[in-house]
């Protein structure tokens, strides 16, 4: 009965809430668009935290904040606690099954719904705290990127250029041409011009002039939507929502490496996100509508097994290099329509795992290659998410992109770490990371939440 009404409460609560965000989100005010900027990083002053490495000050004080990674075939659920010296706590964790979505996108809203609600109650349930407000990773095939520039005049060229004057600069170039049916879920500076030429920060050059360079990441209007109902029919509010990739990066990588320039590959279960880093910035980002779930229906197809079996099978025994399993290794495993028990090559098992992974890695450096950025990823790629736990996957990697490759997985984590330290939890615990981007006030507040979940939508995190 006392979980009822606290439900009943929490509900009458975020339907207020989230209502009039998703009205916000439609107003002519606002274009029915949202933007965020990724602040520029610092460079790191203890490699060994993660909040350092993302390139992320500490808070003033200690804070709280929940990552929600709602995958295609997984909810992974973070809760994590940053202290004002940089460490991070994992306090906790969970992953259940994900029903209700295909490829990153809502088909099934009551399914979606209760998916969510299940795998929160169950990290809330480690942790012994109650969460109310979620970061939410986006991704799917409807993410798109959109190079702008915006220029202004500088409001006193003599004392130089302010904080106001890149604000307008970014807000220019934001303003372009997005047809009605996309939302722009950030606005990331790639670099800006003043009168001398390039410059990464603007603020005190004398100028009369300023360009901003952005990358615009647009998420159909309907999807995004969508995913803030889900949650919110869940009785939980989203305080915010962030690209899975970006998310990712920010959880596996060190600022040399986002320096250096890399290719971030996240193999999830229906799609595969990338995102490029070069001189700090993320210049690129996209989707392959493709992950570990097409392996597994290769499996099943190829073998003539369950999608069950054929899951256990890729997990247990898969392998991206078939020429190293010797041809006598056999698996016997049971025939999906009789159940009778057959034996299969383990090498086969391996070609069909190999030829659809390096497919979906194929399509990546296609996309990559479509962009001026990808010479300039010095550093090489960095493979993430559950389906780069796969056997030899670096290996073929390597050979694909035909450049240096490794598996990155969150690091300087304390508490519930030796779970968390996985690929498959690199979004949500740089959703939790991204938690720091926020005003500090926007999470586990108890006045104003409505007001301040409104502005959050309202205007552009800061980015420095």
């Amino acid at each position: 009965m006392a979980e009822n009404n606290l439900v009943r409460k929490r509900s009458e609560e975020v339907m207020a809430a989230e209502s009039s965000l998703l009205k916000d989100l439609d107003s002519p005010e606002t274009g029915g668009r949202t933007t965020a900027t990724l602040p520029v990083s610092p460079a790191a002053s203890s490699p060994s935290m993660a909040v350092f490495r993302a390139g992320i000050k500490p808070p003033p004080r200690t804070r709280m904040f929940t990552g929600l990674d709602i995958g295609t075939t997984k909810i992974c659920t973070i809760i994590g606690e940053i202290d004002p010296q940089g460490r991070t706590t994992i306090r906790g964790i969970s992953s259940t099954p994900s029903q209700g979505l295909r490829r990153g996108v809502v088909v099934d809203l009551d399914e979606t719904v209760s998916s969510i609600r299940t795998a929160i109650r169950k990290a809330e349930e480690i942790a012994q705290v109650e969460v109310k407000d979620v970061l939410v990773g986006i991704a799917g095939g409807h993410i798109q990127c959109h190079a702008r520039t915006g220029t202004v005049k500088v409001a006193n060229p003599e004392r130089g250029v302010t904080r106001a004057d890149i604000r307008r600069a970014i807000d220019k170039a934001a303003t372009g041409e997005v047809s009605m049916e996309r939302e722009i879920i950030h606005t990331l500076p790639q670099r800006f011009l003043i009168d001398d030429g390039p410059v990464a920060n603007p603020e005190g050059f004398a100028s009369q002039q300023l360009t901003a360079e952005v990358l615009l990441v647009t998420a159909a209007v309907t999807s995004a939507q969508n995913i803030i109902r889900a949650v919110r029919q869940a009785h939980y509010r989203t305080a915010g929502i962030y690209l899975e990739p970006l998310a990712s990066s920010l959880a596996i990588l060190t600022p040399e490496e986002r320096e250096l320039g890399v290719i971030v590959v996240d193999i999830g279960g229906g799609t595969s996100d990338l995102a490029i880093w070069v001189d700090g910035s993320v210049r690129y980002a996209d989707v392959v509508p493709f992950g570990g779930d097409s392996i597994t229906e290769d499996i099943r197809r190829g073998l003539k097994v369950s999608c069950y079996d054929a899951e256990n099978l890729k997990k247990r025994f898969g392998s991206c290099l078939p020429e190293a399993i010797h041809e006598d290794d056999k698996l016997e495993v049971p025939v999906a329509l009789t159940g009778e028990t057959q034996q299969v090559s383990r090498r086969f098992l391996a070609e069909i795992i190999e030829s659809r992974l390096g497919e979906i890695l194929m399509m990546v450096r296609e996309k990559c290659e479509q962009t001026p950025w990808n010479d300039r990823a010095f550093g090489g790629v960095v493979l993430t998410g559950g389906g780069s736990l796969q056997d030899g996957s670096v290996d073929l990697a390597a050979k694909i992109f035909k450049r240096p490759c490794k598996i990155g997985k969150p690091t300087g984590l304390s508490g519930l770490s030796s779970v968390a330290s996985s690929p498959i939890y690199s979004t949500g615990v740089g959703l939790v990371l991204y938690g720091l981007y926020h005003d500090q006030e926007f999470l586990y507040s108890e006045t104003n939440m409505f007001q301040r979940l409104v502005h959050f939508f309202k205007r552009a995190i800061d980015w420095y």
